[in-house]
C-alpha cells in the first residue's frame, strides 16, 4: 500500500492530475472528471478519507507486470533462454479453468515480456490439454501463469480438480503471477505441489482493515467499512476479507475493497471488473 497525502491536504487540481496520470493506462479511461465524479458520490465530510484512498492505490501497469515476469523467469531455478544450457524440458501454461480467463492473457504477456515471441519458443507455450502428450518426467519443469493470487482459493481449487492430475509425472511445478498476497502464496506452497512465486508481494499491511495497517485510523477504517458494506453487504472486506487496493491496468482483483470495483447496487466503480 502506497504512502497518502496527510490528513487535510487539499484535494485540487494538482491532486486530481497525479490520479489521472497514475492510473491513464487502465483499460477504461479514469480522467480527472470521472476521478471528482466518483468522490463526489460520498458524503462531503468523507472526502478526505476517499482522497487518501486513492493516494494508497498499488496500481499495477502493463509495463510493470511485465518486468515482473522477466525477473521471475530468470530466477527460476534451470531456466536458460538457450535450450542447451537449460535443465531438463520446459513448457509455459495459462492456470485457467476455462478458456478466457485471466490466465490465457498473461500467458501471452508473459512470452511478449520475455521476447520468447519467434517459431523457435513455440514448443514451449502449450494448452494444458497438451501437457500428458507433452512426455514430462522427473527433470522437466512446467510453469503456471496468472495474474493474482489473493486467498489461493482458485489456485487450489484448480490444482485439485484439474492441474494436479496432469502435472503429476513433472519434476517441478511453479505458479507464477506478478503480484499475490503473502498468505495466499504460503497456502498455496502448503496445500498444493506447486512452487507460487510473485514479484509484488502484499502482507497484511496492505489489507486496509487489518490492525496491522495504521495508514488509517480505526474510526477511518469503519466509515470506509459502511461504505463497502452498501456497495458490497456479502464481502465488504473484497473476497477473503482481503481489504486490499490493488489494481491492474487490464482489472481489479475481487479482494479488492467493493468501492473500487464492484458494480452492485446501483454503485458505479471508478475501475470496473468487467466492461
Amino acid at each position: 500500500m502506497k504512502r497518502p497525502q496527510n490528513r487535510g491536504a487539499p484535494i485540487d487540481l494538482q491532486r486530481y492530475r497525479k490520479w489521472g496520470s497514475e492510473f491513464a493506462s487502465f483499460r477504461r479511461q479514469v480522467p480527472e472528471g470521472r476521478v471528482r465524479d466518483w468522490i463526489n458520490k460520498f458524503d462531503g465530510k468523507h472526502h478526505d478519507i476517499i482522497a487518501r484512498i486513492l493516494d494508497c492505490v498499488d496500481f499495477i501497469t502493463h509495463e510493470q507486470m511485465a518486468e515482473a515476469f522477466r525477473r521471475v523467469l530468470s530466477g527460476l531455478e534451470g531456466w536458460n533462454k538457450n535450450e542447451k544450457q537449460r535443465q531438463g524440458e520446459w513448457r509455459f501454461v495459462a492456470y485457467s479453468g476455462s478458456s478466457g480467463e485471466s490466465g490465457d492473457q498473461m500467458l501471452t504477456k508473459f512470452r511478449h515480456a520475455n521476447n520468447m515471441n519467434g517459431a523457435p519458443y513455440n514448443k514451449l507455450f502449450i494448452h494444458r490439454s497438451d501437457i500428458v502428450r507433452a512426455g514430462l518426467g522427473g527433470d522437466d519443469t512446467v510453469v503456471l501463469v496468472d495474474d493474482f493470487v489473493g486467498t489461493g482459493d482458485q489456485a487450489c481449487d484448480y490444482w485439485d480438480t484439474v492441474y494436479g492430475e496432469l502435472v503429476a509425472e513433472v519434476g517441478r511445478i511453479y505458479l507464477v503471477v506478478p503480484a499475490g498476497t503473502a498468505n495466499a502464496i504460503a497456502r498455496i506452497n502448503d496445500e498444493t505441489g506447486l512452487e507460487a512465486i510473485s514479484h509484488f508481494d502484499l502482507k497484511d499491511t496492505d489489507n486496509i482493515f487489518n490492525t496491522k495497517c495504521k495508514t488509517f485510523s480505526a474510526n477511518e477504517k469503519q466509515v470506509i467499512l459502511d461504505y463497502c458494506k452498501a456497495v458490497d453487504d456479502k464481502h465488504p472486506k473484497g473476497h477473503g476479507d482481503c481489504g486490499l487496493l490493488v489494481v491492474f491496468s487490464h482489472t481489479i482483483p475481487n479482494n479488492s475493497i467493493p468501492i473500487l470495483g464492484k458494480r452492485k447496487n446501483g454503485w458505479e466503480p471508478l475501475f470496473s471488473r468487467y466492461d
